[in-house]
């Protein structure tokens, strides 16, 4: 029985009680071990899933287990007072004869329960159940955080307020009906269509090459120096012809029309430049 019960404490005690018993029966289980490794787990038990303890103490008459029952309510009760735990053990200490059942210390000090260890195995349980919901009341406000940021950064303030009565399935007026279909939805659809896309895109890594980008901007100046035109934007570029010249596609003025054009590369004097287009040979910027 000892296995059992054991994997019925992992999951009932202090996680999550086991949909094949009631809590009743789990402690009236533990009351039939008297194993006071288990009999410790009793009070949290009470503690976190109130159970009914009137119906726990009758069925503990039939196995003969309302004495030690009763004793561990004893120490549940004074745990309790000593936390300032209130309410839950009220029904059965109004109902309970003062034979069957009497509050106090004395019957305590004279069994073989150590009440510190009741009350340190408690303590310590309850403090794993404070910090588990700290920690999922911690995630659900980074969460929200985290969402509102990104929300921010696509939607304005009112469209956030309008999907958030959206999400609550409360009405909205005819004015922000008609500002959600004409703004916000065509927001939506679009995220919806890019989550593929956006997935492929974030799990790459950019490829930096500062100098590639320095060979752009000095031929774009170089060119415009020597009469190219304004505003030269360079497409691409690649040597050719026994590495004598140069060819390069440009547009210039803010244009869409591409301009190509062949040079040859000992018409440029600028050396870091030179350099640059003999290292890269070749490249496609848009």
């Amino acid at each position: 029985m000892v296995i059992p019960l054991e994997q019925k404490l992992n999951e009932a005690g202090y996680k999550l009680l086991g949909n094949d018993e009631s809590i009743e029966s789990l402690i009236l289980n533990i009351l039939k071990t008297k194993n006071n490794r288990y009999l410790k787990a009793i009070p949290f038990l009470i503690y976190k899933y109130k159970p009914n303890t009137l119906k726990i103490y009758t069925n503990s008459l039939i196995d003969k287990t309302d004495k030690l029952f009763n004793l561990i309510i004893n120490i549940t009760a004074k745990i309790f007072f000593e936390f300032n735990i209130q309410g839950i053990l009220i029904d059965y200490i109004e109902r309970q004869n003062k034979e069957e059942f009497e509050f106090g210390t004395e019957n305590i000090m004279k069994s073989n329960l150590d009440y510190d260890e009741f009350k340190t195995e408690f303590e310590l349980q309850l403090r794993n159940e404070n910090k588990s919901s700290l920690f999922i009341d911690k995630q659900k406000i980074y969460l929200e955080r985290d969402l509102q940021m990104a929300l921010s950064q696509i939607f304005t303030k009112k469209e956030k307020q309008i999907m958030n009565r959206l999400l609550e399935d409360k009405p909205i007026s005819q004015t922000d009906y008609e500002y959600y279909s004409r703004k916000t939805k065509k927001k939506l659809n679009a995220i919806l269509t890019l989550q593929d896309f956006a997935k492929s895109i974030h799990l790459k890594t950019p490829i930096r090459d500062e100098n590639l980008f320095i060979l752009k901007k000095l031929l774009e100046e170089w060119m415009e120096l020597n009469n190219y035109g304004k505003k030269i934007n360079l497409q691409k570029f690649f040597i050719w012809d026994n590495d004598a010249q140069i060819s390069i596609s440009y547009v210039k003025n803010e244009e869409t029309q591409t301009f190509n054009t062949l040079l040859k590369l000992k018409e440029i004097k600028n050396v870091k430049l030179l350099n640059l287009i003999n290292k890269y040979r070749q490249h496609e910027f848009e």
